[in-house]
């Protein structure tokens, strides 16, 4: 079956008595998000011990001591089928396969949809109206007031990216004020985008500079994860289009002040330097998966890449 992806942020309680969960999709920062809810959700409900593995060939039926199931992370899905599904259905351990979109994808999505043992989350950019939802239900959850008039501006100004979404409704916590109006919504909508999206934009700086830029800003592991998916949805943007007017209008529209520099960063990228970002980026993922995680060395590593791919 299909869950809608944004109902498990939104309910964060909801339960799903399922075995099989595939993650997918081209919006990695909402994939990331149902990810690391799911396995909060199944960890807490289920006593399960964590398992990363790169694919099903890899599981190894042997339980912790203090664990009733096991919950397997799982990189790829290529080549699964309802037999594979049915015969790993007869334990009770939990499958979360996650994978960006590809074409091969479109029959393991299929098989996913019409089990009843298993779960789809299909993560795209949010639409107006899921976007709508989510900032109604932060503003209620904070006890926030916000003039009417106001609220769909909120909404249409900020990201359909749902962890830049996130970061900027955050902002609204840091006015310390409870009556949102036309002022407090100018700081929002003025200076939105973060101490760690900053960091992307001195890319092109001396590398002194960037360092001394990371080493302020960053300070743990958690700020090097979004800090690299920061620049990964940025990357995304530049693979994207194939001239510059398409990468033009796909700009998101809070980031009006840096469209210069985004322009002119897209225009140091032709065929071969977009492979090379490409390689930089599958490595890290695999880093990440590998590891749970980026360290800051690492991250700072993957920052100095990136700028050397930029500007050779």
């Amino acid at each position: 079956m299909k869950v809608e992806p944004i109902s498990l942020i939104l309910e964060n309680n909801l339960k799903i008595n399922s075995c099989f969960f595939f993650i997918s999709g081209n919006e990695i920062t909402l994939m990331q998000k149902i990810k690391d809810l799911l396995i909060k959700n199944l960890k807490s409900t289920n006593s399960a011990g964590l398992e990363k593995i790169k694919n099903l060939s890899l599981i190894q039926n042997n339980r912790g001591l203090f664990t009733d199931i096991k919950l397997y992370l799982i990189e790829e899905a290529s080549g699964l089928d309802n037999e594979t599904l049915d015969d790993l259905s007869k334990s009770n351990d939990k499958y979360i396969f996650f994978s960006e979109n590809s074409p091969k994808l479109k029959k393991i999505k299929n098989i996913f949809l019409k089990r009843k043992d298993s779960v789809l989350f299909d993560c795209y950019e949010l639409s107006r109206d899921v976007k709508s939802r989510v900032v109604k239900k932060f503003i209620d959850d904070n006890g926030l007031k916000v003039e009417p008039s106001l609220f769909w501006i909120i909404v249409d100004k900020l990201d359909n990216k749902y962890l830049f979404l996130e970061n900027e409704l955050k902002k609204l916590l840091y006015l310390d004020e409870k009556n949102i109006n036309q002022q407090q919504l100018g700081i929002l909508v003025g200076n939105n985008y973060s101490d760690t999206e900053k960091i992307f934009f001195d890319i092109l700086k001396s590398n002194s500079s960037i360092i001394n830029s990371y080493n302020s800003k960053i300070t743990s592991d958690i700020e090097v994860n979004k800090l690299y998916y920061i620049v990964k949805q940025f990357s995304l943007l530049i693979l994207s289009f194939n001239n510059t007017n398409d990468f033009e209008k796909n700009i998101p529209k809070y980031l009006f002040r840096e469209k210069g520099f985004l322009i002119n960063l897209y225009k140091k990228y032709n065929s071969n330097k977009k492979k090379s970002l490409i390689n930089l980026l599958y490595s890290t993922e695999k880093d990440i998966r590998s590891n749970g995680g980026l360290s800051l060395i690492i991250g700072m590593r993957f920052l100095l890449k990136f700028k050397k791919i930029s500007i050779s």
